[in-house]
């Protein structure tokens, strides 16, 4: 028996509008996220949320502060130092508006991309001191000194789809597909971020899934 294709595509759409951007951190040991009176570093996230990570800009007087951004274990983040870290950008550039976007994603053609799951945390620190000479510190410098960290909780995906790619396979109870949930980061210098980037992704995934959907049904 076929089924009706309007009703089904109607289904799809909340999908892909279940994205958001995540407001802008700066990289700054400045910004009260990182104080330890309050728990704003800690930051839940789902599949298709994107975040830009803003280095800081050199102050008047020409100081600047220098940092590497890792993302690190749990053991890492506690105790601010670096064993088996992965970089996830640089703020060594003073006269440049960089910033570093996450995108948090089911599927990424990066090869290496970062690979982020439902269900588990994610954790970015800095244990640089601030100074030029310093950027290169595996231990301690603006992570024990400052707070510089960043938790990120990866919640469970909205009404239980575990990918957007493969959203016409679970409306039809095929609960086997793939789970994969690779991202990618991207490094800018502030005047080429693409922000249509998450809707030209949306509208692939949504072609491929009509395309899906008429041969199955329609044929």
């Amino acid at each position: 028996m076929r089924l009706p294709i309007l009703p089904l595509l109607l289904t799809l759409f909340p999908i892909f509008g279940w994205t958001r951007k995540i407001p802008d951190i700066n990289w700054i040991s400045s910004n009260p996220i990182f104080d330890v009176s309050n728990t704003d570093h800690v930051i839940s996230v789902h599949i298709g949320d994107r975040v830009s990570i803003k280095c800081p800009k050199s102050e008047p007087n020409g100081k600047y502060e220098y940092s590497y951004i890792y993302m690190v274990s749990d053991e890492e983040y506690d105790h601010c130092f670096l064993s088996k870290p992965r970089l996830v950008g640089a703020c060594d550039n003073q006269t440049v508006d960089a910033s570093i976007n996450i995108v948090f994603r089911s599927f990424t053609p990066t090869p290496g991309g970062f690979e982020f799951q439902p269900g588990k945390n994610y954790f970015l620190i800095s244990t640089s001191d601030g100074t030029q000479e310093g950027i290169d510190r595996k231990k301690d410098g603006l992570c024990t000194t400052k707070q510089m960290k960043i938790k990120f909780e990866v919640e469970q995906d909205r009404r239980g789809i575990q990918n957007p790619k493969f959203a016409a396979r679970t409306l039809k109870k095929d609960r086997d597909a793939e789970q994969s949930t690779p991202v990618m980061y991207v490094v800018h210098d502030g005047n080429d971020i693409d922000d249509d980037d998450d809707g030209s992704n949306a509208c692939s995934y949504l072609v491929s899934i009509v395309f899906l959907l008429a041969s199955r049904y329609l044929l």
